[in-house]
């Protein structure tokens, strides 16, 4: 996207900022949507706090997140406030007001884990809750619940004294220390762990280890997402519940401020697609993932590559045969192309979260389904295998282990289905090799390169 004239400011002001994934979600929200504006971030310190926010608006900032240790005290900046953020006791989006000359402060942690969860499938009306921990993020939880409808708050924390304080603001609350854990009695509890306890890289640590509790746990949410597994996690799922980390919290309370910002919902798709971008950020995989036409040496230069780099080689079409016990024409001919494509998403799904140090050769139609292009970026990165028509031509004339090449003009046929497919396989990619030179050393060098 170019910047100009028109392009509109927003950010983050925080500290420290460095860090921070919120310009992988806003800049890649704006790029997708096509949206004049570029989201940075600020570091300001507590005694400029006032003068950045009122500098912000002489700026023409659109808007702004903010971060620890500001969330607090920008709330004495702003000229309005939301309800939730006024309920709360703090602030992380500011969205200009232009008839009052200011910014507004609104509270979107809350109503990103809200979205959340009811995307998950968890619903609290009625239920009884377990929160751990009562710092900042700890109150947001409260107000959320609180707002659904949960039947009975347990709030516990260390300093019981911290607990009491916010049970004091907001009703069916009740403080307890954390060593008094065992003294609640309800069963299928749904549990926010909302402490810092687990982060990377102390992720063996937690604040509860006794499995007794966690049997009592049909749900808990982790606000950590930084391991993607926490040991909190880890022990819901050992006694039985269902677990998640909260990763796409970040992900709502970030969309939500941009929806504010410039007035206008977010597509569902390109929320998907950026959610994609956020966990490789995140969760980085060593895969290389190849992509491309049929015969555009997938096979070929995966397997020298994955030796030159020491890698494992694993060939998609291959581990289907062997999966299915049977050829992909007779896939083909039995069960239809659908058929083939729904066993591609169902190895895609399981290699997503297992498959390491290794180079992937996929088959030529695997990226064509969105949710496969999707996994396969999940997976590691996406290298784009091309050449031309004729030179694919002359490496597969005359192969019958290719279904959609029976025809009576194969030539014709990959002319036409290579248009069709060229955009998506773009999309899918993260980089382009061009394959046509057939020089093994020169195109195992630029896979190798761009890794």
């Amino acid at each position: 996207m170019e910047i100009n004239g028109h392009t509109r400011l927003i950010g983050l002001i925080g500290n420290p900022v460095e860090h921070t994934l919120s310009p992988v979600i806003h800049n890649g929200i704006s790029k997708a949507m096509g949206v004049q504006s570029v989201y940075v971030p600020f570091k300001v310190e507590a005694d400029g706090l006032a003068t950045a926010v009122h500098g912000a608006y002489e700026l023409n900032i659109l808007g702004m997140n903010v971060t620890v240790p500001h969330k607090n005290d920008v709330m004495e900046h702003v000229v309005e406030l939301d309800e939730a953020a006024q309920a709360i006791g703090a602030v992380n989006t500011l969205v200009r007001v232009e008839d009052k000359q200011g910014y507004k402060g609104y509270n979107t942690d809350m109503m990103g884990l809200r979205r959340q969860i009811q995307e998950d499938g968890i619903s609290l009306q009625d239920e009884t809750v377990v929160i751990l921990g009562a710092g900042g993020a700890a109150k947001s939880v409260v107000y959320m619940c609180l707002l659904e409808g949960a039947k009975k708050i347990y709030l516990l924390n260390r300093t019981v004294e911290k607990a009491q304080q916010i049970a004091d603001s907001m009703n069916r609350i009740i403080a307890m220390s954390m060593q008094d854990y065992n003294q609640i009695t309800e069963d299928n509890l749904i549990v926010f762990q909302a402490t810092s306890i687990g982060l990377a890289p102390h992720v063996e640590d937690v604040v509860l280890d006794d499995i007794e509790f966690y049997k009592k746990v049909k749900v808990g949410v982790d606000l950590i997402y930084n391991p993607a597994n926490t040991r909190f996690m880890q022990l819901v799922t050992q006694a039985g519940g269902r677990a998640y980390n909260a990763l796409k919290m970040l992900l709502y309370q970030a969309v939500i401020a941009y929806e504010l910002w410039h007035d206008r919902k977010v597509p569902q798709d390109i929320i998907d697609d950026v959610y994609i971008e956020l966990k490789r950020k995140v969760y980085p995989k060593d895969n290389i993932v190849l992509i491309g036409f049929m015969g555009s040496g997938k096979t070929t230069f995966g397997k020298a590559c994955a030796k030159k780099l020491g890698m494992e080689f694993l060939d998609a079409d291959e581990y289907i045969v062997n999966k299915a016990g049977k050829s992909i024409p007779q896939i083909f001919a039995e069960d239809g192309e659908e058929a083939f494509r729904q066993l591609e998403t169902e190895v895609l799904m399981n290699w997503r979260d297992h498959l390491s140090n290794t180079v992937l050769a996929t088959g030529g139609g695997m990226p064509l389904r969105k949710e496969n292009a999707r996994l396969l970026k999940e997976i590691g990165r996406v290298e784009y295998l091309t050449a031309t028509t004729k030179e694919i031509y002359d490496r597969v004339k005359g192969d019958t282990n290719r279904p959609l090449l029976q025809c009576d003009n194969p030539y014709e046929k990959i002319c036409e289905l290579m248009k069709q497919r060229k955009c998506l396989y773009e999309n899918a990619a993260d980089v382009v090799i061009d394959t046509n030179s057939n020089d093994l050393d020169a195109i195992v060098e630029d896979m190798m390169h761009v890794r």
